[in-house]
């Protein structure tokens, strides 16, 4: 298809769907269309069902300008829009703030901030926040340094199938790091990650295969873990890797 053809196409569509006034279809579509990888068009129904004040729609149209799908990248833009959705409390664009706070993204950086706005999300029961909420309570940053409050959230995020916090719960039962020492509990959550494609959880399973951590020591399971996380090009895993063939044994 012709630059000509793509633009014929795009007066077509802009004729047909400029009537559609509900944020909800026009979100949907939205969604439909970024799913085409038909960024531009999506980015057109979020902009406009967004500036009907639809929080969903607000929260995506966010995403685009942070990530630069669809139109130029501007973070602050993205988090004049995520702010605008968190405010009506959507809980998406809460923990993407809460992120753009924790990172400097658009805003200054500002852990406190970052950690309320998690909050406010987490508390409505987003995976994603209740895993950003332990690592900040894990790790002191916005908050006092809390490991049964990080365990805690890192167990609710991790049951509804968060990868980032099913490795994390797994390093909390490997080191007793606000619960009791339990290695095949370490185990069973650093296997669900590492199943669904989590670098960091696959490149610890390798470590626990190679040094019988919780499990029979098996070099080739430590190899095959190992090159799944290097696959995602984890630098560790590499390292990992490179050791194994040092020792000959791979």
């Amino acid at each position: 298809m012709t630059e000509q053809d793509d633009l014929i196409e795009h007066d077509e569509w802009m004729e047909q769907n400029v009537l559609i006034d509900d944020p909800e279809i026009l979100y949907h579509m939205g969604n439909e269309a970024g799913m085409c990888h038909s960024f531009e068009i999506a980015f057109d129904y979020f902009y406009r069902a967004a500036k009907m004040g639809y929080a969903p729609a607000q929260c995506n149209l966010g995403f685009c300008y942070e990530k630069g799908n669809g139109t130029l990248q501007n973070l602050n833009s993205a988090v004049e829009y995520y702010r605008k959705a968190a405010e009506q409390g959507y809980a998406p664009a809460q923990c993407y703030l809460g992120w753009c706070y924790e990172s400097g993204n658009g805003t200054d950086a500002d852990l406190s901030k970052a950690v309320e706005y998690y909050l406010k999300s987490a508390e409505q029961g987003y995976a994603p926040a209740q895993g950003n909420l332990g690592y900040c309570y894990s790790n002191g940053n916005g908050v006092s340094k809390d490991l049964e409050e990080a365990f805690s959230w890192f167990r609710k995020a991790a049951i509804q199938g968060n990868i980032f916090a099913q490795y994390h719960l797994g390093d909390c039962y490997e080191f007793g790091k606000g619960v009791n020492i339990d290695i095949d509990k370490a185990i069973k959550w650093y296997r669900k990650s590492a199943e669904h494609g989590h670098a960091p959880a696959q490149n610890h399973l390798g470590h626990c295969y190679e040094n019988g951590i919780g499990v029979n020591k098996n070099i080739i399971a430590a190899y095959e873990w190992y090159n799944y996380a290097a696959s995602h090009d984890y630098a560790i895993a590499k390292k990992n890797i490179d050791n194994l063939r040092k020792q000959n044994l791979i």
